[in-house]
């Protein structure tokens, strides 16, 4: 990292990062070009940082993850041209950027129930019941990730959840 100062591992700013995100882009191993897929996630992390996505039943990121489970996730707030203490024209963002496996969920496992309940949460909704109904056909996916696979950043230090959200002109 070239600014390690904007480097961020504590887990609580990481969740109050995430918590502010509302799609990741997951980053998936192609033949020649990296395949990058944005979705919107829940999550969780208490020992590994855990992402649950849902997805169509076919698609060719399965045949993807079926080659090589690898894949990289980002996520990211940016506010463009604000001022900084100098007067001169900045930014500021918050990032997480992490390492991972994904793997797919099958429908009558536990993880099919938490990955939809991340899901709800994480957009404040309920799951609908109809999720679990035969006839549902989505196929849930889940990225684990190690937490020293973890690792976000920040324009300015952050040493608080408290500071994570975006201030609108920090003048």
């Amino acid at each position: 990292m070239f600014h390690p100062e904007r480097e961020i591992r504590d887990r609580d700013i990481i969740k109050a990062i995430l918590d502010m995100c509302e799609v990741i882009d997951i980053g998936f191993f192609d033949d020649e070009f990296p395949y990058i897929l944005p979705v919107n996630f829940g999550y969780e992390f208490e020992d590994d940082l855990v992402f649950y996505t849902h997805h169509a039943l076919e698609g060719y990121k399965n045949t993807l993850v079926a080659k090589n489970p690898k894949v990289c996730v980002v996520t990211y707030k940016f506010m463009g041209h604000i001022y900084n203490s100098f007067d001169h024209s900045s930014h500021d963002y918050r990032s997480v950027m992490a390492f991972g496996e994904m793997s797919f969920i099958q429908k009558d496992s536990e993880d099919y129930k938490r990955a939809w309940d991340a899901l709800a949460k994480g957009y404040n909704h309920s799951v609908p019941d109809i999720v679990y109904s035969k006839d549902f056909n989505i196929l849930m996916g889940k990225i684990v990730c190690r937490p020293e696979n973890v690792v976000a950043k920040a324009q300015r230090q952050i040493t608080s959840p408290d500071q994570v959200p975006l201030r609108s002109d920090p003048r």
